[in-house]
């Protein structure tokens, strides 16, 4: 029902600022942000503070975030077995571990069935969204950590979270709630991507 009951419904939308695309498949969603911004308020690459990404991915224009499960995710980087035991921790244990995925690219990654929305921040909007992106981080001397170099793709990077993944807190509604953040259209409940993508769409 959350995905029909939407929040900041009376978002106003504006023709310009930092851009941002809401990328998903219906099952999975990501935020897509400048490197760098335009308006001179962040630049990602130094926050990550790391010389591997940097000195790899110096040249990329758009940062792709989002968040997922630890064991699950790792098992797939990894190329491990996801087990029974990972599968029922996810939908019954309320306090599993997770990590911040990060991709840099020029485009966006090509899905077989894409939902894409954009919307263009203003200066308060993006502040507001850096903040909410950076709380889920897990730092270590003001530093994000990073879990894994070995992402799925040869592009990506597992960074550790401070936030608990389960069934109704899942990488659709951390999603969802980083758009309420800012002020954008939203589903109030959205386990899964189509119900954001339902509001986003209205």
């Amino acid at each position: 029902m959350g995905a029909f009951w939407g929040r900041n419904t009376d978002e106003k939308q504006n023709k310009e600022g930092v851009l941002l695309y809401i990328h998903g498949d219906g099952f999975h969603t990501e935020l897509y942000l400048p490197v760098k911004d335009s308006l001179g308020i962040i630049n990602w690459m130094d926050w990550l503070d790391d010389d591997t990404i940097k000195a790899k991915h110096q040249y990329n224009r758009l940062i792709n975030f989002a968040w997922a499960e630890y064991d699950w995710t790792l098992a797939g980087v990894e190329h491990q077995p996801k087990g029974i035991k990972t599968t029922l921790e996810i939908f019954l244990s309320p306090w599993n571990k997770s990590v911040m995925h990060l991709q840099l690219m020029d485009e966006l990654w090509l899905l077989k069935h894409p939902s894409t929305v954009k919307r263009y921040l203003s200066a308060k909007q993006y502040r507001q969204l850096i903040a909410f992106i950076k709380s889920g981080f897990e730092l270590k001397d003001g530093k994000p950590i990073i879990r894994s170099y070995k992402g799925y793709y040869g592009w990506d990077y597992m960074f550790l979270s401070n936030r608990n993944y389960n069934s109704f807190n899942t990488c659709n509604q951390w999603t969802t709630d980083a758009l309420n953040s800012c002020g954008i259209r939203n589903a109030s409940f959205s386990p899964f991507g189509w119900g954001l993508f339902y509001q986003l769409k209205k």
